[in-house]
């Protein structure tokens, strides 16, 4: 599902311009009882929609469960009962994505058994055809609660009167009467008038109706078929229409007419049709788990912040990347949060992670404090290290990263003074069996990362996250790498590309504004996504992921930054292996021989050494980019490139 753009899509010429509670009228369509009165208006309709029914059911479903399009203040909708089994209720979808074969997923109250649907009404000329009951979730539950809300679907085939004006004028006689086709949906709130939460129109009712004529002339496209959609509502006792729920009538309408736009039938309606998204971790446990983050981390780090940047912006994104890791590690290894172990040890569960280039230290912090075993280090100490307490200072260091290849290259050329020379402490990534790795927005250190993990222990490469920002070469120097060329993201035919000159921060020559306006759109897609620099850098890591050997997966994290797609290596068969750590009647001595069994160490570190000789002969051999990332990184102690570079 995409977002279309916000331009207004109705015809405003066609609306009235007054007042919504001057133009409002009896309901036709739905007339179910005395006591409710429907009601609807001329301004709340829209006629010659190109759409079939099949687009708005398809749209509706998808809505049910992303709220969030319609609404800011909603994480979004769970669901709780659907009659046709097809919307899976966050424990079944748990369920589902608990690889690990344990309840360590199972973290959340499933209360739904004591929520009925309210009972359907009876619509003259309507079939009742299916019943869902959703929650919502607020993001800021200290200030709006959840809520239920029951959504009935409706279905008619009614037959009138043909009013084709134009058959005959082909030469073609009108038929005497055609199927009107009627979709409607009408949402019932679990709610009074005095517990309705802000988020949600103050109405009894709200119901979408679309009337659909196969052989009417649609004005937009001159297709045959034509829709015309309507909202209806009913409102409460002696309760005007506030200026507030005009708006959110009108709104409600255009996102529905604008989203049909992009509505595609090939895509099953109750999933995002973005592959990449909520494919790793279900999404009702990252936000659950970020929204108890945000707010018992984030008020203090905000007020404390030392730095000059904005901390909205840094300390809720990586409160939210802290979430996702959180999850991930509950759904690799079992371990649970502190306040979720109720005495239990999980030491011995989670192996530590590192924090590569971890810049102001935040994820390592709240890592920290909410139980998890670990470390970080950037090439200079961060203002922010200082509110840390103690016990989170002591494992930040200030360090520099210097890859394996370059420091065996620096001691056979006889250059080991220059290593000892750079004024600060380096390792070259020989981090502990089944570490960790977090490479978040880490610049020069992502193409890299993936290599770390193998060389590290090149029989059992170390699992990692990814998250690529700035795109950089082996050596450090920025480099904008090619698109791939092959249908896959990290293709093998991208080794061919790789060797290709290609312009580095290409620039239009014209200010062709329409042609720019075409490559944003192009770029929201996940073709055009792999076309940009940093789409290219995300393929590029994945390839090198997979041409080491290693297994890869791709995530887009829901953080606030276009810089959001994760790289996930090796997380599959840590899963494997750490089912079988656990398993008492085998020791861990025996689980790890057993895993590097499975892989020649000697060909694992052949496939990685012939890498990056590969990628550092466009610097002139490995020699020459070891001595570009030396100097580099003299010029990050010395302060030089503070806007970027770790």
């Amino acid at each position: 599902m995409v977002r279309a753009s916000h331009k207004n899509p109705r015809d405003v010429a066609q609306l009235s311009g007054k007042l919504l509670e001057d133009t409002i009228e009896p309901s036709l369509a739905l007339s179910t009882s005395d006591s409710e009165q429907w009601v609807t208006s001329r301004d709340l309709t829209e006629t010659s929609l190109p759409y079939v029914p099949e687009v708005m059911d398809s749209l509706t479903i998808f809505l049910l469960t992303h709220v969030n399009i319609k609404s800011s203040i909603l994480f979004r909708a769970d669901i709780v009962h659907d009659s046709l089994g097809l919307l899976k209720t966050p424990k079944e979808k748990e369920q589902a994505f608990n690889q690990t074969g344990n309840n360590s997923l199972a973290n959340i109250d499933d209360s739904t058994d004591d929520v009925e649907p309210r009972p359907a009404r009876e619509i003259p000329g309507f079939n009742l055809t299916r019943t869902v009951v959703r929650r919502f979730i607020p993001r800021n539950s200290k200030l709006d609660r959840p809520m239920e809300q029951t959504c009935h679907f409706y279905e008619e085939t009614k037959s009138i009167p043909s009013l084709s004006d134009g058959a005959n004028t082909v030469g073609i006689e009108a038929p005497a009467e055609t199927s009107i086709r009627r979709y409607l949906v009408v949402y019932t709130p679990h709610a009074s008038k005095e517990d309705m939460p802000f988020y949600h129109p103050l109405l009894q009712a709200l119901a979408f109706l679309y009337d659909y004529d196969p052989n009417a002339t649609s004005s937009a496209d001159g297709n045959t078929g034509s829709g015309t959609l309507s909202i209806h509502f009913v409102l409460f006792p002696e309760e005007p229409i506030q200026k507030r729920l005009e708006r959110t009538l009108h709104s409600l309408l255009n996102n529905q007419i604008r989203l049909a736009r992009n509505t595609r039938l090939d895509v099953p309606a109750e999933n995002n049709n973005n592959p990449n998204k909520d494919n790793i971790l279900p999404r009702h446990l990252v936000q659950d788990t970020y929204a108890r983050l945000k707010w018992k981390y984030g008020p203090d780090l905000c007020e404390r912040w030392v730095e000059s940047t904005d901390p909205t912006k840094h300390v809720f994104e990586d409160l939210l990347i802290t979430a996702f890791l959180i999850e991930l590690w509950r759904n690799m290894y079992g371990v649970v949060p502190a306040e979720e172990r109720d005495g239990r040890d999980d030491d011995n569960r989670f192996p530590g992670f590192v924090d590569v280039a971890c810049g102001n230290g935040l994820l390592v912090y709240v890592l920290i404090m909410e139980g998890y075993r670990g470390w970080g280090f950037d090439a200079r100490q961060r203002k922010t290290w200082s509110i840390f307490p103690e016990s989170v200072q002591s494992q930040l260091k200030e360090e520099i990263y210097i890859p394996q290849p370059f420091v065996d290259e620096f001691t056979a050329l006889g250059l080991d003074d220059e290593l000892l020379n750079l004024g600060i402490k380096y390792h070259s990534g020989r981090f502990p069996q089944d570490t960790f790795i977090i490479s978040n927005h880490a610049d020069e250190l992502t193409p890299w990362t993936p290599l770390m993990a193998a060389q590290a222990h090149p029989g059992s490469p170390l699992p990692f996250i990814a998250i690529p920002c700035c795109s950089h070469s082996l050596s450090g120097a920025r480099y904008r790498y090619p698109p791939p060329k092959g249908k896959g993201k990290g293709s093998s035919a991208q080794r061919d590309d790789d060797d290709r000159q290609v312009e580095q921060n290409p620039q239009p020559v014209s200010g062709d504004l329409k042609a720019l306006r075409k490559a944003k759109e192009d770029a929201l897609t996940d073709k055009g996504f792999y076309k940009s620099q940093y789409g290219s850098l995300t393929a590029k890591t994945v390839h090198i992921t997979e041409e080491i050997g290693c297994e890869v997966e791709t995530t887009l994290l829901r953080i606030p930054s276009t810089r959001n797609m994760a790289v996930i290596g090796n997380r599959k068969c840590t899963i494997e292996k750490w089912g079988s750590m656990l398993n008492p009647l085998e020791t861990v001595a025996e689980t790890d021989q057993r895993y590097i069994a499975q892989r020649d160490n000697e060909v694992a570190i052949e496939r990685v050494n012939d890498l990056v000789h590969r990628e550092c002969s466009r610097e002139g051999g490995i020699s020459a980019a070891a001595k570009i990332w030396i100097e580099r990184a003299k010029g990050l102690n010395r302060g030089a490139g503070k806007g970027g570079g770790h």
